[in-house]
């Protein structure tokens, strides 16, 4: 029993001793790498400062707001954010089934003014070639005999002007004809009314491009000025950038710049488009638009910033190092330092700009003529 027990507690100890070392190995690192096994390099001096960094957003160059034009229920929808469409492709659609039997009232209307309108005519030319033609439908054209030999009587005491009658005749069916003109008009002027609403119940890509924002759905009520969906060409994007005035003189058009994504990539030269005539009175700067590569990878609303020489700074001269040897410890970039003797330190560091060819300039934490690990890996540890 008691060697038993004591072929257990060995057993123990042994395990225990084991999952010490292996705490021990791990806190204390691996065995230090040489410097010489990665590549050295010398940090020089970059030129930094001389400008500054305005930050903007990324926006397609077209880009539009459907709204409704009339009240209705939607009953077609394209399709959802990031689907392409081609120029002329249905976007959205109202139900239009009211507005179609209004325009079939509208055609009937029409068709009754215009027989309206050639009756008035035909009824003036009656008038011309026969006067008096249903008054005088009696055997031997009676009364209008009489007339003839009364007519003059009466205009010789006074007593009318048969002249003056027969204008007050013509003159009475050629209102008749104004009239029934007007009217065909009226009803053509309604059928195109109904026309225009009718297209306006559907909104059309106006170009090549893809919907950005969707704010409707299929069976939604919506009014005149809701919108609809947000439509843009994301083949060809600008980054807008609000810039102070005081830099302004340095932007004219068709200047290039410096540009940085948020998405890591490289900095991309950046063209001016268009500055605009007028400056924000409430925050002192001026709207700028810049046009971004076309091919360049990135998204609208995206995060940028545009690099302008400030000629009010004077440029300043930082040590500078490759983008590829910071690593990062969290949120804290670090480079591995290699001193006199050979061996690495980890070094933390205050990063600034970054330029066109990747060299980042250096704030704090080494100085020009230190020596670094150009391209540290994940397993690189300090020496002792």
């Amino acid at each position: 029993m008691n060697k038993a027990v004591t072929s257990v507690l060995i057993a123990g100890l042994v395990a225990a001793g084991l999952q010490l070392s292996t705490v021990q190995a791990e806190g204390e690192g691996a065995t230090p790498t040489p410097a010489a096994a990665h590549d050295i390099i010398v940090v020089k001096s970059q030129s930094s400062g001389g400008v500054v960094v305005l930050g903007g957003t990324v926006m397609p160059e077209k880009i539009v707001n459907l709204s409704a034009q009339m009240p209705g229920d939607v009953e077609f929808v394209g399709g959802s954010e990031g689907d392409e469409f081609k120029k002329g492709d249905r976007l959205v659609a109202l139900d239009t089934t009211a507005l179609q039997a209004k325009r079939v009232q509208a055609v009937s209307q029409l068709a009754s003014a215009d027989a309206g309108y050639r009756n008035s005519l035909v009824q003036y030319n009656r008038e011309v070639f026969t006067p008096n033609s249903q008054s005088n439908s009696m055997l031997g054209g009676m009364p209008g005999m009489f007339s003839m030999f009364s007519d003059p009587m009466r205009s010789v005491m006074g007593q009318g002007s048969p002249g003056y009658e027969r204008h007050s005749n013509l003159y009475g069916q050629g209102v008749q004809i104004e009239t029934a003109r007007n009217a065909v008009e009226q009803a053509r002027a309604g059928l195109r009314e109904l026309d225009d609403s009718l297209e306006n119940a559907v909104s059309y890509a106006p170009f090549d491009g893809v919907i950005l924002k969707k704010m409707v759905e299929q069976g939604d009520i919506v009014q005149p000025g809701m919108p609809l969906v947000t439509f843009a060409d994301i083949t060809k994007l600008q980054v807008r950038v609000e810039v102070p005035t005081g830099v302004l003189n340095a932007i004219k058009q068709g200047g290039v710049f410096q540009a940085k994504l948020d998405n890591d990539a490289a900095p991309v030269d950046v063209e001016v488009d268009r500055v605009f005539p007028m400056a924000d009175p409430g925050g002192h700067t001026t709207t700028v638009k810049f046009n971004l590569p076309v091919g360049t990878l990135a998204h609208s609303g995206q995060y940028a910033e545009v690099l302008i020489p400030d000629p009010s700074k004077q440029a300043s001269a930082y040590p500078g190092i490759p983008k590829s040897s910071i690593l990062w410890r969290g949120s804290l970039p670090a480079v591995f330092l290699v001193d006199d003797a050979g061996e690495l330190k980890l070094r933390l560091i205050r990063v600034g700009e970054t330029s066109a060819n990747g060299v980042v300039s250096v704030i704090s934490g080494i100085k020009v003529g230190d020596k670094i690990l150009a391209n540290p890996s994940a397993g690189t540890r300090s020496g002792s």
